[in-house]
């Protein structure tokens, strides 16, 4: 889920700014401006049976291309930055549970929180069957009787 989230990001930066996206650092040779997104923390909480609660951060820095122009680019990047991540995924969404940005030397460091929730399925374990259903004295069909039913046809 985490390089899931991590994709999204990079594809909702680079279709908002129309700007190279780098996974990890600017490779030698990289134009500029542009940005880069890094993973920098993943935490996770036991929460009630199989679930748990984990959080990702990443880190998009904003490279400047020229230094007569850092601040009004950083300025527009952030701006754009605020917009695009509170809400990101095609298919699946995730909304930003945090996010911040300071000023660097080259440019501009955003950080972002995405918070969401896993249930871990054991594939090992039997589920229990529903009981049959007696209304007024009457036994209702059950859960066990449909499925027989259905795979018997």
């Amino acid at each position: 889920m985490t390089e899931d989230i991590r994709k999204a990001v990079i594809q909702t930066i680079s279709e908002r700014f129309q700007l190279p996206v780098y996974g990890q650092s600017v490779p030698r040779g990289g134009k500029k401006p542009c940005f880069t997104v890094e993973l920098k923390g993943l935490e996770q909480k036991r929460l009630l049976g199989r679930r748990m609660a984990r959080k990702v951060t990443f880190e998009v820095n904003y490279f400047c291309g020229e230094e007569k122009t850092a601040a009004a680019e950083g300025i527009e990047a952030v701006d754009g930055l605020y917009e695009v991540l509170l809400i990101i995924g095609e298919n699946e969404k995730f909304a930003a549970s945090g996010m911040k940005h300071e000023k660097t030397a080259d440019g501009v460091k955003f950080t972002v929180e995405y918070e969401y929730h896993i249930v871990f399925v054991d594939e090992e374990e039997d589920a229990e069957l529903m009981e049959r259903l007696k209304l007024n004295g009457e036994e209702m069909v059950g859960y066990e009787e449909e499925i027989q039913q259905g795979t018997a046809e």
